[in-house]
């Protein structure tokens, strides 16, 4: 333990104004298995409820391996134990009873005599059930080996008067108790603690109460924050999950459009380029279709010239024929002309005369 010299002084001064407590009524030395059913019913409790369960357990049970076959409840309806601890002080002393008979086919510790002491250690310590002021109070009060008890309740009456570390163990505390007092002093230590406590116990009932009171609102209080800090975290991934939906569906959206961009674009791209070709293909077309056209054209042609040439050709010969029939009209015309132009000759000649005769 830290700090051990200082608070080795402030042991001894504390045990010095300590009084011993009044005896009260528990089992004999000589009775190992009595003094191990009280020193469960003293842990955690005072020596006047220890007594009185104790008592209450004499006059229930006819023999101690009862203890073994009847059930917590029932050792707790039989001592009469009503207190905090009294389920899991039933629960222990029966799993003790349990592994005593296995070990020794009977409710018995009187093999104990004949081992050593660090054997006698081993086995009351490995007990099942057993807690270490019940073990250090049956091996200082059955078999003279040195050791002081020490429960919660001495624990806190100690760290109050500054007299241990408070981050020290019980189990820690008793050993080091055991060092630090004399073999001699042990039985009178044990006793003084025993009635300090008995003396504090209300207080320490009530001040219990408090810390459990305290404990259940702290416990509360970080029951509620955690709800809160898990509501809020819940918030907080339900707001990044919508951001996260949110950006993908942007993102979706973006890819979308760009996709779409592209698509217009390559549409666009090969729009311009048909268009650009059409002429070409439209020139081509041209030129292979325009020797069909002439071709055509000259077939088409051919028969109206031969035609025309023929139409025309006929005419020829009646204009030869006219021409031929036309000189002998011409000459009956101008044999019938020279009448007129005489009769005009004359005429003319007359005026004149008769011009000069006015």
């Amino acid at each position: 333990m830290k700090n051990s010299t200082q608070y080795a002084k402030k042991m001894t001064s504390l045990l010095r104004k300590l009084s011993p407590g009044k005896p009260r009524r528990e089992p004999e030395r000589e009775d190992p298995i009595g003094v191990l059913v009280y020193s469960f019913m003293l842990w955690e409790s005072t020596s006047a409820k220890a007594s009185a369960t104790w008592s209450k357990l004499q006059e229930g049970l006819v023999d101690y391996n009862e203890l073994r076959v009847c059930t917590p409840d029932e050792l707790m309806v039989l001592s009469g134990d009503t207190s905090d601890e009294a389920h899991d002080r039933a629960t222990r002393l029966r799993a003790s009873m349990r592994d005593i008979y296995n070990r020794e086919h009977g409710i018995s510790l009187d093999s104990l005599g004949d081992m050593k002491r660090s054997e006698i250690r081993i086995y009351v310590e490995s007990l099942d059930g057993i807690v270490p002021f019940v073990a250090a109070r049956l091996l200082s009060c059955c078999f003279d080996i040195h050791g002081v008890p020490v429960d919660e309740q001495l624990k806190q009456l100690l760290v109050e008067s500054n007299a241990i570390d408070p981050a020290a163990e019980v189990d820690e505390i008793s050993g080091w108790l055991s060092r630090n007092i004399k073999a001699d002093d042990g039985a009178g230590a044990h006793r003084s603690f025993q009635a300090w406590v008995d003396q504090e116990s209300r207080r320490l009932k009530q001040a219990a109460d408090r810390g459990s009171i305290s404990d259940a609102r702290e416990r509360d209080e970080r029951i509620k924050l955690r709800r809160n800090e898990r509501t809020s975290s819940a918030k907080v991934r339900r707001i990044e999950r919508e951001e996260a939906a949110a950006r993908r569906l942007a993102k979706a959206e973006a890819s979308a459009r760009r996709s779409e961009a592209r698509e217009e674009s390559a549409i666009n791209a090969l729009q311009s380029k048909s268009r650009k070709a059409a002429p070409k293909k439209k020139a081509a077309v041209k030129k292979k279709a325009a020797p069909k056209k002439k071709a055509t054209a000259k077939k088409k042609a051919a028969p109206k010239k031969k035609a025309t040439a023929k139409k025309k050709a006929a005419p020829k010969k009646k204009v030869t024929a006219k021409k031929k029939a036309a000189p002998k009209k011409k000459a009956a015309a101008k044999k019938k002309a020279p009448s007129k132009k005489k009769k005009k000759a004359a005429a003319k000649k007359k005026a004149p005369g008769k011009r000069r005769r006015k």
